[in-house]
């Protein structure tokens, strides 16, 4: 007799759900997948204006790294091409604009540098009961301690902020360190999709069965039995079965759904703990690429600029594609995030991002008038309900303590997700851990 088909429901259709779900599919598994979106990527969103169908922005997950290896593979699997994403950058806080730093050349003042890379030397051969007890402080207070002069200080939070959702006066000083001293030179910042990040996933999703991929379904509850797991959604009485399931979705939507047997006190706990950074992107159309003009910035890297207004940290989202006019997009978090959220004019964002970026560039006077910001498109990841952020924000304390609950299994239920991930943040996390939880099963 032929083995029977093992059988597995995934909840979640992002990356870590889809590639996941992938595996599976290529190990003969009947897999089911259900989606409580509309659309299949989850934090991965590509947008293309109307009015210049040829370019593409990401409003959710932007960054591929050169030591990301497992979305290079998947994306060598599906012939997907990658561009370069590296960004030359400048700090402009009004009035004048800093000296312009490549991407892995970053200057502090020489007293902070020097300890800066002696703690990295340091940093790499803790152990365990040293990266615990880092776990305690904030990144903040940290690099003062290094000799951070209150400058240096403020220009660090606003490229480090940008890596967590929120002020390093509030993100836990081992995690930060891992992020800057176990990645590479760039900080993983180096690649995107050409064409778009989202074509990953629906190269994942034409690698299953059509039939077994349910949109806009949201699941109430989770039963377990001896045998297997029973799976119900909204607007059917009857279950779906399956041996095992895979749960892939944020650590605020496991409150969501119903558990039998419930879920372990202490997991409930540790994901009310989990909060979600604030992040929201804004990409303003503009009907030509200004910023090529400026000459100052490093061939062969993109655009980008830290400012203390508005526009937060903006860069160019259409470097290296072709065609007529170009997008920036505007990378704020934290409070600021908020407060940009809660304007009611998208006018008054194209107006705001348009005026820093001519700020930064020093362009005045008649050159000015054929600048034409289009169309501005936000996405507020903060405000969507279903998350409340971008990506999981690990505060002092909780690399150690929530994350390895939340990871466990309960039964026959795995979990998956770039909250649970090394490279948390990432889509090379989400990926991973789609794909281990696949491994395990």
């Amino acid at each position: 007799m032929p083995p029977k088909t093992r059988t597995c429901i995934v909840i979640g259709a992002g990356l870590a759900g889809l590639s996941a779900a992938h595996r599976l599919k290529m190990r003969g598994w009947d897999v089911t997948v259900f989606e409580a979106q509309q659309r299949v990527g989850g934090r991965v969103f590509s947008y293309r204006f109307k009015e210049a169908r040829h370019l593409v922005c990401e409003l959710g997950g932007e960054w591929i790294g050169k030591d990301h290896t497992a979305m290079g593979e998947l994306c060598d699997r599906f012939r997907l091409k990658l561009d370069r994403h590296q960004y030359s950058f400048s700090f402009w806080n009004g009035r004048k604009r800093s000296r312009i730093y490549l991407p892995s050349k970053m200057k502090f003042s020489a007293k902070a540098q020097r300890k800066f890379d002696s703690y990295g030397k340091q940093f790499v051969n803790l152990d365990y009961a040293q990266q615990r007890f880092l776990d305690q402080f904030d990144w903040w207070s940290v690099l003062r301690s290094l000799g951070f002069t209150p400058d240096d200080l403020v220009k660090r939070d606003l490229m480090d902020s940008t890596d967590f959702g929120e002020s390093i006066r509030l993100t836990s000083a081992y995690t930060a360190a891992a992020e800057y001293f176990e990645s590479n030179s760039t900080d993983e910042m180096d690649f995107k999709i050409r064409g778009g990040n989202d074509q990953l996933a629906y190269s994942l999703v034409s690698t299953l069965d059509p039939d077994r991929i349910y949109l806009q379904t949201k699941v109430r509850s989770i039963e377990q039995t001896s045998s297997g797991v029973k799976v119900f959604v909204g607007g059917r009485r009857s279950p779906f079965r399956a041996e095992f399931c895979i749960c892939t979705v944020p650590a605020q939507c496991l409150l969501k759904i119903r558990w039998k047997p419930e879920l372990p006190q202490e997991q409930e706990d540790a994901a009310r703990q989990l909060q979600y950074s604030r992040i929201m992107k804004t990409a303003v159309l503009f009907n030509k690429r200004f910023w090529h003009s400026d000459k100052g910035f490093h061939k062969g890297y993109g655009f980008s600029a830290f400012t203390t207004r508005v526009s937060d940290y903006c860069f160019d989202s259409t470097y290296l594609q072709k065609g007529p006019g170009g997008i920036l997009c505007s990378y704020s978090i934290g409070d600021k995030a908020d407060d940009l959220a809660s304007e009611p004019s998208r006018a008054n964002m194209k107006k705001w991002v348009r005026e820093d970026m001519l700020g930064v560039l020093g362009i005045k006077g008649d050159k000015t008038k054929e600048i034409k910001a289009i169309k501005t498109q936000p996405q507020a990841w903060q405000r969507v309900h279903w998350i409340g952020g971008a990506y999981a924000f690990y505060r002092p304390g909780q690399w150690f303590t929530v994350r390895p609950i939340l990871q466990r299994s309960h039964g026959r239920v795995l979990f998956a997700g770039e909250h649970l991930a090394d490279l948390q943040g990432f889509m090379e996390g989400a990926v991973k851990t789609g794909q281990a939880a696949a491994e395990r099963l």
